[in-house]
């Protein structure tokens, strides 16, 4: 069994945001609080939606 990076829309979400930030400087450790910073804003935003229906209202308007 393989472990794929990213395994989650959510995972390649955080990774494309800290690749857009200037890392100048950063040290590793910081370079990943940075990227587990935005994989949990990403992940509470998709809980949120899911809560709201947003996402069963998205699919909905495609089948209109």
């Amino acid at each position: 069994m393989f472990n794929i990076f990213p395994s989650s829309a959510e995972e390649a979400v955080a990774m494309l945001y800290v690749q857009r930030q200037d890392l100048t400087g950063k040290s590793p450790s910081e370079i990943y609080t940075m990227f587990q910073e935005a994989y949990y804003e990403v992940r509470k935003d998709r809980r949120e939606k899911q809560k709201s229906g947003w996402f069963k209202d998205k699919k909905d308007d495609l089948q209109v």
